[in-house]
């Protein structure tokens, strides 16, 4: 008979009393993220209002069981903390377990089961236990059904849990992100008591005045351009708050900001001395790095590596001023560029699960169809950069329930449409584009990779299922070509209408997914890079989200000197504007004001935007040439290519350590610091193997 044994019962945020022996703080996976996602994205604030999400979202569990087998040989004494109401049992041990004596237990010796019943409301519940053997750590399960053996037959998933929050007082929810005192480049006092200052580049954090005397308010505008700031209009700048004078001298506004400038508008009778800020600091350092012959890329490259720190908070986030919110798509992009500017980390992941939410679905991710076709292939790519098989096992159940849910909306045929309460973004195009009335190539190609995903996490991890995915993919693919083809016009076209007729629109977003994932033959390929992708009359695109595909799908054909060449005329472009930060769109026909302006708002254009920091992916990936084959960089391949540049050198992030590519003076060299199997690719497809922990030297280049 199974016997329990209550071992505490204690109030909300229970004390500790002692420092950590090697546990770490437990959760049910993905209520971490959720939590800190919810927090987050509610800060936003546009025209000194707040600005909830639109879309559906989810809460932490507000109860989970944590549960651990173990077989202690004599009785061991264990520290304990829990975030919320905790109750500790033991099952099926022989005797009783003893009290309670200030979250310092011990536990009999003995072969049981230790299932901890947390329940918090509104924070996610959370356990931490350490002794010498039993301590919490990803070895224990957890389950928000409140049965421990489960009602569904499914297993209960491993717990999430994270290194840095290894002690008792390092409790979950009150982890924060680090900030430093930063004083402007410049502050004037201007319009008889305004203060006007300048950070001289795009930051993040919370705005200080000193100095402040007097009684009333004072109204801030902020700017990440100069005209924005100094617009006192109350619809014209996004981002703009009072505050009340009188109360102290020194003020420190509550909600940290994206801006650049900063205009302190006081009322009659309040002046303010300085304005300064604490920046609120990006919790990765950088290990990736690239430097070549060419200043302009390499200024380009410091400034994406800025926008991706810049947007990297609590989670990915789109953009600092304006959105603040976590976007699939966006966000798809970040992986990939975080991977080579700080390598896998718990935010990556964060993300991925917040983006994922709970059950039950009710709408695609941010309601955006394409956007959950982007998710998928985010989880596989995740592990392919880190190798953590862990938060597959985590995560599979809830790529399973998605997976149902965007299958459970395709058309009679089996392919993704759209549906009432769906949004197909696809990219801010120039001209309309012609997505409803029938079913979009570009749709297809990214439910195809969807299925892939999924089939590919399911084989890693040996669960059943992987098969049927892959033939629903394999069906897919083969008609897109077929269906949507057209020979007149030497390429796919973007929609096939119910009526069963193509419609007349060509877009370059089929075409260059087409040339990303080889749908084409040596013929069509050429016929779609001559009437598409070169063609200046097709449509072009003004986003740096879609201008990544398609110079990404470019370096596949080889063409990394046009990359180049056009990396250093559109992120140049921008920085020839003034840019210390990329951003959401760029037409370089706009000019004045009208660069500035988007969503029919004068200033609503964000100019620092996470799409933006695409070349630090471009030139990491195809110019170093470093990617990995195997999960985890178990093996890797390097393909470099200097495009043209004297020199080129640089390192990209991996689990084990840096890989560092360096090609100058007719020397190619490659250091591998880690434990994987690099492979050397050099032309003519010659193949060198990398020494593991060593490095290849290749003269004469």
């Amino acid at each position: 008979m199974i016997r329990t044994a209550l071992l505490a019962f204690a109030s909300s945020f229970a004390g500790y009393s002692a420092c950590g022996k090697g546990g770490t703080w437990i959760w049910y996976p993905g209520d971490y993220a959720l939590w800190r996602g919810n927090d987050l994205q509610a800060r936003r604030i546009e025209h000194g209002g707040g600005y909830p999400v639109f879309w559906a979202t989810y809460a932490p569990h507000p109860l989970v069981d944590f549960v651990k087998q173990v077989e202690l040989d004599a009785p061991e004494t264990v520290d304990i903390a829990w975030e919320g109401t905790c109750r500790i049992m033991g099952w099926g041990a022989k005797d009783p377990l003893p009290g309670v004596v200030s979250n310092r237990y011990v536990f009999p010796a003995g072969k049981y089961t230790v299932v901890a019943r947390v329940y918090s409301q509104g924070r996610p519940p959370a356990l931490y236990m350490s002794g010498p053997h039993l301590k919490t750590d990803s070895s224990w399960t957890a389950d928000w059904r409140t049965v421990v053996s489960g009602t569904s037959g499914e297993p209960a998933p491993p717990a999430e849990t994270r290194t840095r929050l290894d002690a008792p007082g390092r409790r979950p929810s009150e982890m924060r992100l680090s900030t430093a005192p930063r004083a402007a480049a410049k502050v004037e006092t201007i319009r008889g008591n305004h203060i006007f200052a300048d950070f001289g580049e795009e930051t993040f954090g919370f705005l200080k005045l000193k100095g402040v005397k007097g009684k009333g308010r004072i109204r801030i505008v902020y700017g990440e351009s100069e005209p924005e700031a100094m617009c006192e209009d109350f619809d014209g700048p996004d981002q703009w708050e009072y505050v009340e004078a009188g109360l102290e001298e020194e003020l420190r506004l509550k909600v940290s900001r994206g801006f650049r400038y900063a205009h302190v508008i006081p009322d009659s009778g309040v002046s303010v001395d300085s304005v300064a800020m604490d920046a609120e600091l990006c919790p990765l350092r950088r290990r990736g790095s690239f430097r070549c012959s060419d200043e302009l890329l390499n200024r380009i490259w410091d400034v994406s590596a800025h926008t991706m720190e810049l947007t990297t908070r609590e989670l990915f986030i789109e953009g600092v001023k304006r959105d603040r919110w976590t976007w699939s798509g966006d966000a798809r992009q970040s992986y990939l560029m975080s991977y080579y500017l700080f390598g896998g980390s718990d935010i990556a992941k964060d993300t991925l699960f917040y983006q994922r939410g709970g059950d039950p679905l009710v709408m695609h991710i941010n309601q955006i169809m394409d956007y959950t076709f982007y998710w998928f292939m985010s989880v596989w790519e995740y592990y392919m950069h880190t190798g953590d098989r862990l938060f597959l096992e985590q995560i599979v159940a809830r790529m399973a329930s998605l997976m149902d849910f965007a299958i459970g909306r395709l058309d009679a045929n089996g392919r993704p449409r759209d549906r009432p309460g769906d949004w197909m973004f696809i990219d801010w195009a120039p001209q309309p584009l012609r997505n409803h009335g029938g079913v979009t190539s570009f749709e297809q190609m990214l439910f195809v990779e969807s299925l892939t995903a999924m089939a590919d996490v399911l084989d890693e991890l040996g669960r059943d299922g992987a098969a049927a995915y892959r033939k629903r993919a394999e069906v897919l693919r083969s008609e897109i070509v077929p269906l949507f083809w057209n020979r007149e016009k030497g390429g796919l076209m973007h929609l096939l209408r119910d009526d069963g007729k193509l419609d007349g629109q060509l877009t370059r977003y089929p075409n260059m997914f087409g040339l990303e994932w080889g749908y084409f033959d040596a013929e069509q390929r050429q016929s779609v890079l001559k009437n598409v992708i070169l063609n200046e009359h097709v449509m072009g695109i003004q986003t740096p989200y879609m201008r990544f595909y398609e110079l990404d799908a470019l370096c596949g054909l080889g063409m990394h000197t046009n990359v180049l060449d056009a990396v250093r005329s559109y992120w140049g472009g921008m920085l020839a504007e003034g840019a210390t930060s990329f951003w959401e769109l760029y037409n370089p026909k706009e000019k004045g004001l009208e660069k500035y302006a988007m969503y029919k708002r004068p200033f609503g254009k964000s100019l620092c935007h996470a799409w933006g920091a695409g070349p630090v992916y471009l030139l990491g990936r195809h110019i170093l040439g470093v990617t990995p084959t195997k999960p985890g960089f178990a093996e890797y391949e390097v393909r470099p290519n200097a495009a043209g540049l004297s020199w080129i050198e640089g390192t990209v992030p991996t689990p084990h350590g840096e890989i560092r590519v360096s090609c100058r003076d007719g020397v190619l060299s490659v250091k591998g610091d880690g434990h994987g199997t690099g492979i050397l690719v050099l032309p003519g497809n010659i193949r060198r193997r990398i020494p593991n922990k060593g490095s290849l030297t290749i003269r004469d280049m």
